[in-house]
This record gives C-alpha cells, sequence and structure tokens, in this order.
C-alpha cells in the first residue's frame, strides 16, 4: 500500500501513467491482489504493475528466505585457503650450519606473535648449481606452506630423517649428525620453534631436552640401587627384637628366564612409522632397535644388550 499511495499522490500531476511495480510477498493472495487494485483505483491511479515474489525463476528482488536459503547453500561450500602475508618489517633468526663440510645460512622470518612465517638458505653450493636451485624451492614451498596455515610440526615431522647427500656431522652440538639438509633444516626450526616434547621424539638434544635425559637417568639408577632382596634392613642379617640373629626369610628373587626383557635400556625416541632409538652419544645420529638394544647405522655405536 505504501507504492499504491505514492503513485496515488503523484498522478495528479502528470497525464500518463507511472512505471512504478509494486512487489507483493510470496503469501499473496489472489483477493490481496483484488484489493490492491481496487485501493489504487480509488486513489486515481491510472495503471498498477504487480509482482509476487517466487512467481519466476529470475528476479530482481531477493526476500529474507531466499537470502537463508542462499546462506545454507553457502554454508556447505568448503571455505578457501587464506594467506597470512607477513608484515613489511619483520624480527628474524640467521643460523650458519655446515654438513660434512657443505655450509649455508638459514633465515627464519616471524610474525608479530613469534610464530615461524617464512625461512631463506643462503649461500649453499655455487651460484646456479643443483643443489642450491633445489634448496632455494625447498625453502620457498614450505614459505608458501607456513603462510597458508600448514602447521610447522607437520613439516617438520615429513621432512625430517630423510637420508641423501650431502649427510654427515655438523657443528651444532643440538644435532650432531644430519642424514641430509632438508633433515638438518627441519630438525634446526624443530629446536626453536617447537615444544619439548617434539625435540625429544626427533632427537634434537636442547639443553631442556638434555635436562630431561639426565633427570630420567637419575630416577633409572635410583630405582635400580633399591632393596631387591626383600631384607628390608640393607645388606646385613636380620635381628630379633633382643638383639640376637633370626632365622633370614627366603629372598623374593626372579627366576632367570623372567629377568630378561624386551625392553632397552634407554627410552626410545616415539617417531611415527620408524622404529628409531635415542640420539647416538658418539655421533648424534638416530640409532635403530635391534633386539632388546639400539645401534647407530652411521658409526656403529651400540648401547649394550646386558
Amino acid at each position: 500500500m505504501g507504492h499504491i499511495r505514492m503513485m496515488g499522490a503523484t498522478q495528479p500531476f502528470i497525464s500518463g501513467a507511472i512505471s512504478k511495480t509494486v512487489n507483493m510477498p510470496e503469501t499473496t493472495t489472489v483477493e490481496d491482489i483484488a484489493d490492491a487494485y481496487l485501493q489504487a483505483w480509488n486513489l486515481g491511479v491510472k495503471a498498477l504493475a504487480i509482482y509476487r515474489d517466487g512467481s519466476k525463476t529470475a528476479q530482481a528482488l531477493r526476500t529474507d528466505a531466499g537470502d537463508a536459503k542462499d546462506k545454507e547453500a553457502g554454508a556447505a561450500v568448503e571455505p578457501r585457503p587464506a594467506c597470512r602475508r607477513m608484515p613489511r618489517e619483520r624480527q628474524s633468526i640467521t643460523h650458519k650450519f655446515s654438513i660434512a663440510g657443505h655450509e649455508g645460512y638459514i633465515t627464519a622470518g616471524m610474525y608479530e606473535d613469534g610464530t615461524l612465517g617464512e625461512i631463506f638458505l643462503t649461500d649453499i653450493g655455487k651460484e646456479g648449481s643443483t643443489l642450491r636451485g633445489m634448496m632455494n624451492a625447498f625453502a620457498t614451498s614450505v614459505s608458501i606452506a607456513l603462510q597458508y596455515g600448514v602447521p610447522l610440526e607437520t613439516l617438520v615431522r615429513k621432512f625430517s630423517y630423510m637420508r641423501f647427500d650431502p649427510e654427515g656431522i655438523t657443528m651444532n652440538p643440538e644435532i650432531p649428525f644430519a642424514k641430509s639438509m632438508p633433515d638438518y633444516i627441519m630438525r634446526w626450526l624443530a629446536s626453536r620453534f617447537l615444544d619439548a616434547d617434539v625435540q625429544e621424539e626427533l632427537g634434537i638434544l636442547t639443553s631442556e631436552v638434555r635436562a630431561r635425559k639426565a633427570s630420567e637417568e637419575t630416577a633409572m639408577r635410583t630405582d635400580a640401587a633399591g632393596p631387591t632382596n626383600g631384607s628390608g634392613e640393607g645388606n646385613g642379617a636380620p635381628k630379633a627384637a633382643n638383639g640376637g640373629p633370626t632365622v633370614s626369610q627366603p629372598a623374593t628373587t626372579k627366576a632367570a628366564a623372567e629377568a630378561f626383557t624386551d625392553e632397552p635400556p634407554a627410552v626410545p625416541a616415539q617417531l611415527q612409522g620408524l622404529d628409531l632409538g635415542p640420539a647416538c652419544g658418539q655421533c648424534g645420529g638416530m640409532m635403530q632397535r635391534t633386539g632388546s638394544c639400539y645401534t647407530c647405522s652411521s658409526c656403529g655405536n651400540n648401547t649394550g644388550c646386558g
């Protein structure tokens, strides 16, 4: 009726009809349309065009019901990944590394909250060499993945312990041995941006991981030094209440067959899908389980199976 009254107010000042469509809801009945024409006639309107919502497949006007359907349809579509751009000025860490004589630099750029957002690799191999080109492509792909929301831990677990040349001893006491450049780069990133649990699983010997291992070894030695014969009085013979000797009780010992265990003497790393043990104390490489002990495939060091 608002449309009809506006046309009725304007009609006396013009000679022809007014090109104005009166939009009506989908619930409009035949009686409602007849009443609209009657009201327009009473107001002197020369012509009246109406449109009922939903009467055609394509229409200019969308009602709230139509918008709700569009929102439901849009909700079913998975959101597209968004790139979190690095700030124009950002903090970074530059680390020099050497793997079997092959040197290079890792630069890690960070967001304002300190999370990793990009990496650069420089001075790796000669200009134009395959090694340099492939490592630059690797750094670019890792940076793009980080900015599109791929967790750093996922990338670290994917690329750690990939084995190909160059591999060898490094000058970093936290990562003494690297099986490849991606292995060293990703484990170094883990040592700076991931928690100690992940570092321990990957054999990264940071100060916190070393402190954990030292406390675990101390606890194991303390448990091993405890009483095992059930006497409760150290190594001396048990005494009666009046001070005289008493008949000793049988010691609670295990049979020789029960004393063996399948558990290794050291706490192994928990790498998924890899039967790897702790880092080798000689060269830093990851040790592999051999029976009830662990052997380093790089230098041959063995934890001992006694």
